[in-house]
């Protein structure tokens, strides 16, 4: 008890481990049976013991460093020799991997070839079934085909297989096929067909033929090491009676085999079981395989990377020598920089690091001093930039109130609308404004530009119609009154740059008529039934000239018309090869889904544009409105 005392926390620890390995390795030898967790104490043990060396060796390391000589020698050891090694050992265990995924890779890509082979087969066959026809050819030979037409049963036909399935599957008996799983025709004439294709010797033989030889090892809780193969009753199907390895061509040809897992359904439940095709070849057939199309120049570029690794070596000695000289500029310089950023970290900007030599150091040290100079200023202007940003959020919560809260309840008429700001506020509008209990408006419009004052143009345009329409509810107005208005108060108020594009329109719940004026903006699509109707433009622009003469058109909607007004931001945005998104796509895209419900026609339309564009920060603004009558 007193030397047990005498031992620090570590050494008592490591003590107590011990002892409790050697009773629990004398207790398994002597019942079978072992402690609960014994691995875990064992695996302590051996952490802790290494850690008692490192306390017990760390005095002797101490004094052999003590002299500067002796540290250089550990130093240059360290960063010379020990990087070298492990480059050495990193590059071998690299090459060995890279080689096994290489012939994993190739091996991958026959099956996958050798199934859509057998798809393909199975594929033809529905097709001529149920067509009624026979081809000349049918594509690979199969082993055996189960045919099912319309819904009548077919003895044999996995119930678990879906069409368009490919892969391996396994019957009881052990055997493996490739097999697919095809449908084609409609109705009475609807067939299925699957296909499997033996996959056997002869067939392993046949995937890497002259570049590995391949085994199929398959069975329940497979476990695989190299050169193991080990389950309870495995099954190993291999290739060596047919193309055994390839012969080594030297001592540095050493065998290569590698694991490639995959999954094996079983025929007659679709259940899947773990498999391995294991390959055996050499590193020299791989490395022929890869240069092949290379030719003679596979030498030469052999011959140049063992130039390199020599040179590398060279540069290694040349580092180690200029080493000695570079350590004290070094690590003086680092700790003048390690001081300075303590100083920054603890506010102190005025401090400045020494600039000792006339070298990179002295650039660094410098370019640091500069630093610390600019910190100050960039402070600044960061609490400038987060209440500007603090500003922007307020005004895109305002400009969030101009926009259509809710969204009219129409008898005949289904609303809906969405816009995306290209930046934090937009420059785009849409609204749906009651006006009595049978009219409606709807407008959108683009103000030119973006930004702050494309907004603020865009809540004068909002405030000014909002006006005009409540002015004229009770004797009634037209959409070319309207739109005349309005240009001539832009035109009054802004600057000669600053216009807008402009779509009203004014709909009557009862009789299903849409009245409406364009004045420049981009002709709204109207879809009946899977025809496309532009509404073409008949005005100017508004706030380019005081007096235009705008006209009022009138349109009946019909059952399930889709009504659709969009911006610019929707067809012009454009994709890395500054193709646009076009009127065409979006025309296309809208008759595909027209069924679907507007919030979601509207969503599929404004992720359609965002995935087209290529650069997000450059996309103008993004508006759609769509209008359904029932």
């Amino acid at each position: 008890m007193l030397a047990f005392s005498r031992l620090n926390w570590l050494q008592r620890i490591t003590l107590i481990l011990f002892v409790t390995v050697v009773l629990n390795w004398i207790g398994f030898a002597m019942t079978g049976y072992s402690l609960i967790g014994s691995d875990l104490f064992t695996i302590l043990f051996i952490v802790f013991l290494v850690l008692l060396a490192i306390t017990l060796v760390r005095p002797l390391v101490r004094k052999l460093v003590w002299r500067v000589r002796n540290r250089l020698l550990v130093t240059y050891f360290l960063i010379g020799v020990v990087p070298v090694v492990l480059i050495v050992i990193f590059v071998c265990i690299g090459f060995y991997m890279v080689l096994g995924q290489t012939a994993n890779y190739l091996l991958k890509s026959e099956v996958e070839r050798r199934e859509g082979q057998v798809y393909s087969s199975a594929e033809r066959l529905a097709e001529d079934v149920a067509a009624g026809t026979q081809r000349s050819s049918a594509g690979v030979p199969l082993t055996e085909t189960i045919i099912r037409t319309g819904n009548r049963p077919s003895p044999g036909f996995p119930a678990w297989s879906m069409p368009g399935f490919r892969g391996i599957v396994m019957k009881a008996d052990g055997s493996h096929f490739f097999a697919a799983h095809a449908a084609a025709g409609t109705g009475e004439r609807y067939t299925e067909v699957f296909a499997y294709q033996k996959l056997d010797q002869h067939t392993l033989a046949e995937l890497l033929p002259g570049l590995a030889s391949v085994m199929l090892v398959t069975g329940e809780n497979l476990t695989f090491k190299v050169g193991q193969y080990s389950n309870p009753k495995p099954t190993i199907m291999d290739s060596e009676d047919v193309a055994p390895p390839p012969a080594a061509r030297g001592f540095w040809d050493f065998a290569l085999e590698s694991p490639m897992p995959h999954q094996a359904r079983s025929m007659e439940n679709g259940e899947t079981g773990p498999e391995v095709f294991i390959l055996q070849s050499r590193p020299s057939v791989i490395l022929a395989r890869l240069f092949s199309t290379l030719g003679s120049i596979a030498v030469v570029l052999g011959i140049f990377l063992l130039v390199i690794a020599c040179a590398f070596l060279v540069v290694v000695i040349i580092g180690i020598l200029f080493s000695t000289g570079l350590t004290r500029s070094l690590t003086r310089s680092v700790h003048d920089l390690y001081l300075g950023t303590k100083k920054v970290e603890a506010g102190d900007f005025s401090h400045r690091v020494p600039v000792r030599t006339k070298d990179q150091f002295s650039e660094l040290a410098t370019s640091f001093n500069n630093m610390t100079q600019r910190v100050e200023r960039l402070i600044v202007e960061v609490k400038e930039k987060e209440k500007l940003e603090s500003e922007l959020e307020i005004a895109r919560q305002v400009q969030a109130q101009l926009f259509p809260r809710e969204v009219p309840k129409l008898k005949t008429l289904e609303l809906t609308g969405v816009c995306h700001p290209a930046r934090v506020v937009s420059g785009d509008y849409y609204d749906f404004i009651p006006l009595d209990s049978r009219s409606t408006a709807l407008v959108i419009g683009d103000i030119s530009g973006k930004g702050i004052s494309a907004a603020l143009l865009m809540a004068s345009v909002q405030s000014s119609l909002h006006a005009q329409l409540t002015i004229g509810k009770n004797g009634g107005i037209s959409t070319a009154t309207l739109v005349s208005r309005l240009n001539r108060q832009l035109y009054e108020n802004t600057p000669p740059e600053k216009y807008a594009t402009f779509y009203c329109g004014l709909y009557d719940d009862q009789s299903g008529l849409l009245a409406y004026t364009n004045a420049g903006h981009l002709a709204p699509l109207l879809i009946r039934q899977q025809n496309v109707i532009r509404l073409e433009s008949n005005g100017m622009a508004v706030g380019l000239f005081p007096e235009f003469p705008y006209e009022q058109n009138v349109l009946q909607l019909c059952e399930g018309d889709l009504l659709t007004a969009f911006t610019d931001g929707i067809t012009e945005t454009e994709n890395a090869n500054g193709e646009q998104f076009g009127e065409q796509r979006l025309s296309d895209l809208i008759v595909r889904y027209r069924e679907r419900p507007l919030d979601e026609i509207s969503r599929l339309v404004t992720d359609a544009v965002r995935n087209w564009a290529s650069d997000i920060d450059m996309q103008d603004d993004t508006t759609i409105v769509l209008a359904r009558r029932l």
